[in-house]
């Protein structure tokens, strides 16, 4: 398994950092795209992480905490936005995006919700790449019953992003990503830390550098 962290603030990626997570044992790093700035990866952030020798692997999230967030117009919004900042990142095409839900929907309202959202995100990376002719793979990143229900419900989605939180134990066979802790402190041998989430992957992640 490959050892990767991921943490919201950009502040985190200084040089220093960087090299000192390398030096941990770990190989990718999970950050943001989104309409919050202060934690939105930007391109210069990139190629630091890229220059350290870590692999990046881009979530998408703007809230993603609440029901009423996830409609087929917002997933369409959603992605297009996506694709605007992986494309000033430097992010390449073929690699995923996985899009967030951060509560727990585990009721088949809420998880019709979903669905519709990524049908949304589906549906606005199908048209950029009809005109394209290239695109950015899908991912998704919630519960065992998010990603279960993704999995089944909306073709094309083709990367998994598990967080224990919410999964009640349940363990999905088919995951790319797994993060098993949280909002945890990682002391650095530079003489920071920072807070992370710690994750784990088969090296099916999809992560990427620039």
């Amino acid at each position: 398994m490959a050892k990767g962290i991921d943490y919201a603030g950009k502040n985190n990626s200084t040089k220093s950092n960087l090299e000192a997570i390398k030096r941990a044992g770990y190989s990718y790093i999970g950050r943001y795209y989104g309409e919050s700035n202060w934690k939105k990866l930007t391109r210069e952030e990139a190629k630091l992480i890229s220059k350290a020798g870590l692999y990046i692997v881009a979530v998408y999230q703007n809230g993603g905490r609440d029901k009423g967030e996830f409609t087929y117009a917002s997933g369409k919004q959603a992605c297009e936005s996506a694709i605007e900042q992986a494309e000033s990142v430097g992010q390449p095409y073929n690699t995923p995006i996985y899009f967030a839900v951060d509560f727990e929907a585990d009721s088949k309202s809420e998880l019709e919700a979903v669905k519709d959202y990524f049908r949304g995100v589906k549906s606005a990376m199908e048209k950029y790449e009809r005109m394209n002719g290239d695109a950015f793979k899908v991912g998704c990143y919630g519960s065992y019953y998010v990603v279960k229900h993704i999995d089944d419900e909306v073709p094309g989605v083709s990367h998994f992003w598990q967080c224990k939180a919410w999964s009640k134990g349940k363990d999905y066979k088919y995951r790319d990503l797994y993060q098993y802790d949280i909002d945890k402190d990682l002391e650095l041998d530079n003489g920071n830390t920072i807070l992370v989430d710690f994750n784990e992957s088969d090296d099916s992640a999809g992560g990427f550098q620039v």
